[in-house]
């Protein structure tokens, strides 16, 4: 395959604000970093992308930046610096890349506000079916809706089996379209509240009830500080197992921990290891990123990442 992971969904350039006292409408709030207006690259799809990218891996996002700003805010050559294949990218004349706001006070509450810029709805287009031909698997994040459905369309037309990283957000998945994913997706990330979300629409007593009406072979819960559990069906009936959080370094930001559990995830998955090594390494890989502000401030190369891996698998099983 010419490329491992396609992924579609949002870019973003961040800007992280913490402030020293609860978020309150009509009082002022002091911001307490200094880095502030600094920009740190985000987005699901970008985030995965450049996991991959620095594990040697051919992931493709497919994205579209703003012709006013890619070049200078630095993030096109971020990207393609990493190995990122950057075919894809498609840039939107007189408009911004999309950009975010990340408010966390001290109590921990965040707030987001978000501008889509050039990966608004109005932008999308049909992709090129070539990039669908020759992938691996196809990796859908929170995007456009319109973008969303036109990635769901491609990936079946092609029978490319497609990942689904959960998210809430009903403007990107209308509740009918959200349906049609979830049951067409053959693997599911999701967290707690999301895996509630997924057995609330489909009217499950159980999550595990989702491999009798879906092609989903594997759904993945992370589970925060207790680490994640997965389930799978194969021939046998569904395996169920769960795993430990990878612990290395001090946390210091969590952004984009969940982006670095699906890239660390499918590594594991392209490179036919078995599925609780996949979440091992989700594991480690997000053990990672949570140990640097940014979503990609702290990621590893490949010989970095194995290492640890190795480390976690023997202090796991001792």
């Amino acid at each position: 395959m010419k490329y491992d992971v396609l992924i579609n969904g949002y870019i973003s350039l961040d800007r992280i604000i913490k402030t020293t006292t609860p978020l309150r409408y009509g009082y002022t709030s002091l911001v307490e970093n200094s880095d502030n207006a600094r920009i740190q690259y985000g987005g699901c799809s970008t985030n995965i992308a450049y996991l991959l990218a620095k594990l040697n891996m051919k992931p493709l996002p497919l994205i579209r930046v703003g012709e006013e700003d890619y070049r200078e805010t630095g993030v096109y050559d971020y990207l393609e610096k990493a190995g990122v294949c950057m075919e894809a990218v498609d840039i939107v004349p007189e408009e911004t890349t999309s950009n975010c706001y990340l408010i966390a006070d001290s109590e921990n509450n965040h707030i987001t506000i978000f501008y889509p810029g050039a990966m608004h709805g109005k932008y999308s287009k049909e992709l090129n079916s070539e990039f669908f031909k020759n992938a691996g698997i196809g990796v859908m994040t929170v995007g456009s809706y319109e973008d969303n459905a036109e990635f769901y369309k491609q990936c079946k037309a092609a029978k490319v089996p497609l990942v689904f990283g959960m998210k809430c957000d009903f403007d990107a998945f209308p509740e009918p379209f959200f349906r049609q994913v979830l049951l067409s997706s053959n693997i599911i990330f999701c967290n707690e509240g999301e895996q509630g979300e997924i057995m609330r629409i489909l009217g499950l007593k159980d999550i595990k009830e989702l491999f009798d009406k879906a092609d989903t072979e594997i759904i993945v819960t992370t589970l925060g500080k207790k680490g994640s559990m997965y389930h799978h069906k194969t021939d046998e009936g569904i395996k169920s197992d769960s795993i430990t959080a990878a612990e290395f370094g001090r946390v210091v930001d969590t952004t984009g921990s969940g982006d670095a559990f699906m890239a660390g995830f499918l590594y594991g998955y392209r490179k036919g290891r078995d599925i609780k090594d996949c979440c091992r390494m989700g594991s480690v890989l997000s053990s990672f990123i949570i140990e640097k502000v940014g979503c990609t401030t702290n990621a590893p190369d490949e010989k970095e990442f194995l290492e640890r891996f190795e480390k976690f698998t023997e202090e796991e099983v001792k």
